[in-house]
Parts: C-alpha cells; sequence; structure tokens
C-alpha cells in the first residue's frame, strides 16, 4: 500500500514547481554541504591547501548561483512560474538567498 501511496504522489507532482522557498531551501543546503566537503575533507581533489580548497569552493557556489538561474528560467519558460521580469525576481531570489547564506557564515557568488 505505501508503495501505491507514492507512485500517485510521484505522478502527481510531474506538472507542479517547486515553490521559491523550497528551491531556496535546496541551494542554502547545497552550499552548506559544500563548504563542508571543500573545507574539512581529506581528499585531496578538494584541494591540497586551503587556498586551493577556498577557490575550489567559491568556484562550486558560483556554479550553484549560476545553476539556481539557469532552472528558475527555465521553469518560467514553461510556464510553471508566471513572472514578468524573470531577472528582476530571480536577483530578489538571489539577494534573500545571499542574506540568509552570510548570516550563516556561508559563502555567496560574490
Amino acid at each position: 500500500m505505501l508503495c501505491s501511496i507514492t507512485i500517485v504522489k510521484a505522478q502527481s507532482n510531474i506538472n507542479e514547481a517547486p515553490s521559491v522557498s523550497e528551491m531556496a531551501g535546496e541551494m542554502i543546503t547545497k552550499v552548506k554541504l559544500a563548504k563542508e566537503y571543500f573545507i574539512t575533507t581529506n581528499d585531496k581533489v578538494a584541494g591540497k591547501t586551503f587556498e586551493q580548497r577556498i577557490s575550489n569552493l567559491t568556484t562550486k557556489t558560483k556554479a550553484l548561483f549560476n545553476e539556481y538561474r539557469v532552472v528558475r528560467t527555465d521553469l518560467n519558460r514553461i510556464g510553471l512560474f508566471d513572472t514578468k521580469d524573470i531577472k528582476e525576481s530571480i536577483n530578489n531570489e538571489l539577494s534573500a538567498i545571499r542574506l540568509t547564506l552570510h548570516y550563516m557564515n556561508l559563502p555567496t557568488d560574490l
């Protein structure tokens, strides 16, 4: 029974866009995980020196912000969001995300 409920729920969400707050929460989580990885891991791929790790973290953070812009623009283009000025809307959303990241002492794309 649980399986059929899960399948029905998955099918009903196909044409529903995630809310802006869900997207922002996911973005903040991804940045937090990236910082945790690049700063605390023993993985050499993250960087050998602290400066390399910070540089890699900055690159990853910028990529996450760009990914958010692309996803949000695509959702607007296919009609799941109806925003007249998509660039202004995205900039406002990213400003709020940056503020939250700043308060959490996490990096931003600036």
